[in-house]
C-alpha cells in the first residue's frame, strides 16, 4: 500500500515546526481516542513495527519522552499498560527498560525510578505497592528475580 507522512517545516536559523494530534473535544460528553496502530500482517508477513523515538543532537541535549494520562476530577485516573504480545511458538517477547549511558570521563549512567501512587487521607489513605515478579512456568521451572 502507499505511505503516508506527516512532517512539519525546517527552521534554517530557528526551530524546526511541531507536529500535533489532538482528538476532537466533547464539551458535554467524553472527548474523541487517539489510536497509532500498525496493521495486521498478512497471511505470510509480519505486522510492521512501531518507533517513537526523539531526534539526536548535535550540540546539546536530546528531547525527553513523556508519556502520561491526565487527572481526573470525579472518578479514576486512567491506568498505563505496556503489554508484550503472545506468541506460539519458541521465548516469549521480552521487554527491556534500560537507562541512558553516560560516555563522560567519570559520567553516571542514568538512573531507574519505579515510585508507586501516594494515598491520600488522614485515616485510611493508603500508598499504592511496588510488585516485581517472575513468569510461571507451566511446565517448567518459573523465571528468576534478579536484583544486582
Amino acid at each position: 500500500g502507499g505511505a503516508v507522512s506527516i512532517s512539519a517545516g525546517i527552521g534554517d536559523t530557528a526551530r524546526g515546526g511541531a507536529v500535533t494530534v489532538t482528538s476532537g473535544v466533547g464539551t458535554a460528553t467524553s472527548s474523541g481516542g487517539v489510536t497509532v496502530a500498525t496493521a495486521d500482517g498478512g497471511s505470510t508477513g509480519v505486522s510492521g513495527a512501531m518507533l517513537l523515538k526523539t531526534g539526536d543532537a548535535g550540540n546539546g541535549n536530546t528531547g525527553s519522552y513523556t508519556v502520561t494520562t491526565g487527572a481526573a476530577t470525579n472518578g479514576v485516573a486512567g491506568g498505563i499498560n505496556m503489554t508484550v504480545g503472545t506468541g506460539d511458538t519458541g521465548t516469549g517477547g521480552a521487554m527491556t527498560l534500560t537507562a541512558g549511558e553516560s560516555t563522560a570521563a567519570s559520567g553516571t549512567g542514568g538512573a531507574v525510578t519505579v515510585t508507586a501512587g501516594k494515598g491520600a487521607g488522614a485515616t485510611a489513605g493508603a500508598g499504592g505497592a511496588v510488585s516485581i515478579s517472575a513468569g510461571i512456568g507451566d511446565t517448567a521451572r518459573g523465571g528468576a528475580v534478579t536484583v544486582t
